[in-house]
């Protein structure tokens, strides 16, 4: 069975994460996606761990697509932009809001001549706002969100986050407006422009506490969805090992189980809603009791909702990560096997072999440009000139 966007065609401008995770689940949803990058490498190529002289940051989330190096500011590359658009659905870029226009690749002019181009754009703050020239990376949007308030160190410190999330939210916030774009243009015939905003994006993931806020009047500590401070059992503890579990047994039934398997059944009566410091207390005395494998011993099929505090490796060797099917292997000719995680998503996940990383961007160019039916002599000259990055060229 075919993928489900297997007919879709994608012209791909973006350069950091956010816009780069929205192709990586585009294609693995079945795209044809056409990557166009500047003659030298982008800051992505050169993120940590770099191993072999290769980023794994970059190869993580580049796959089943095809790369062509343009300067985008010489003329010449916009004819050829405009040929791979002449038969794309999507565009997805990520540039500072007015920098595509600059280039002659605004929406305004684009949707004249293609009027069915789905054009998305991933900024910081978004094209409408007065912060439309401000830059920011995912660090600066955990932190003015208010994601960063809410996570901190026992000492009252904000945390610097482990994970991108407002990267990873924009990018699914921004493929399932592609995705609405695409059945809205099946209705009307016409493309539009999608502003995606990662502050808003990373905004959203405060809505519960945004209700909370807005509605009781409080003060934002005071609206914390995390709950740590309202239930005694729904938190993190310490156990005698230094490692954690995360216990969440909010349902009575859940709360019975819990206490009857610390051995302390003498708290089945205690409400657990609300602030319960003396609780809380409690329970971290008795999980320090016991290191996390004893503890993970003693809550074995207990379904009451106690889990690990895993790493990065426990975590892909966990149950459902294995049989889901969310593994595959970048064939890469300086690294070899590179394990990836897919996008968690209910199709067909085989592509009908193996994924094969399109390393060389020199050959990958002059590829693209054939199949738009340029010629060897043609190729040689553009690359000649500095307008694709096509040097590997021979007669």
């Amino acid at each position: 069975m075919g993928q489900p966007l297997d007919k879709i065609k994608v012209v791909d401008f973006t350069h950091l994460l956010p816009g780069e995770l929205t192709c990586a689940i585009l294609c693995d949803l079945g795209t044809s996606l056409t990557r166009v990058e500047k003659l030298t490498p982008g800051l992505g190529q050169f993120l940590p761990p770099i191993v072999k002289g290769e980023s794994l940051y970059f190869w993580s989330v580049h796959r089943d697509e095809r790369r062509i190096g343009l300067d985008l500011k010489k003329e010449k590359s916009l004819e050829i932009v405009n040929q791979l658009l002449n038969d794309a659905d999507i565009l997805v870029e990520n540039f500072r809001p007015g920098v595509m226009s600059r280039l002659g690749l605004g929406f305004g002019k684009l949707h004249k001549t293609h009027p069915r181009l789905i054009y998305c754009s991933i900024s910081a703050y978004g094209h409408t706002t007065s912060f439309n020239q401000r830059p920011g990376h995912d660090l600066n949007l955990q932190a003015e969100s208010g994601v960063m308030h809410v996570c901190r160190s026992p000492e009252g410190k904000p945390l610097m986050p482990g994970t991108l999330l407002s990267d990873y939210m924009t990018a699914l916030l921004a493929s399932v407006s592609i995705l609405a774009a695409i059945i809205e243009r099946d209705r009307t015939g016409k493309g539009r422009h999608l502003d995606l905003s990662m502050f808003d994006s990373i905004l959203y993931t405060q809505a519960l506490a945004a209700t909370a806020s807005l509605y009781l009047g409080e003060e934002p500590h005071e609206a914390d969805p995390s709950y740590r401070n309202r239930l005694a059992n729904y938190n993190v503890f310490r156990c005698k090992d230094g490692r954690f579990v995360a216990a969440a047994p909010l349902e009575p039934q859940f709360w019975s189980t819990f206490c009857q398997r610390i051995g302390r059944e003498d708290l089945l009566r205690v409400f657990a809603f609300g602030p319960n410091d003396k609780l809380r207390t409690t329970l971290e005395t008795e999980f320090e009791r016991k290191t996390l494998p004893e503890w993970i011993e003693i809550f074995e099929n207990s379904d009451c909702c106690l889990s690990p505090v895993n790493n990065v490796k426990e975590a892909l060797d966990f149950l459902p990560a294995k049989q889901r099917n969310l593994m595959q292997d970048l064939l890469h000719p300086v690294l070899g096997r590179v394990p990836q995680l897919r996008a968690p998503l209910p199709f067909d996940k085989k592509h009908g072999g193996e994924i094969h990383a399109n390393h060389d961007l020199a050959a990958a160019t002059v590829a693209v440009l054939r199949s738009l039916g340029y010629s060897q002599e043609a190729i040689a000259k553009l690359a000649e000139e500095g307008i694709v990055f096509a040097k590997a060229v021979t007669a």
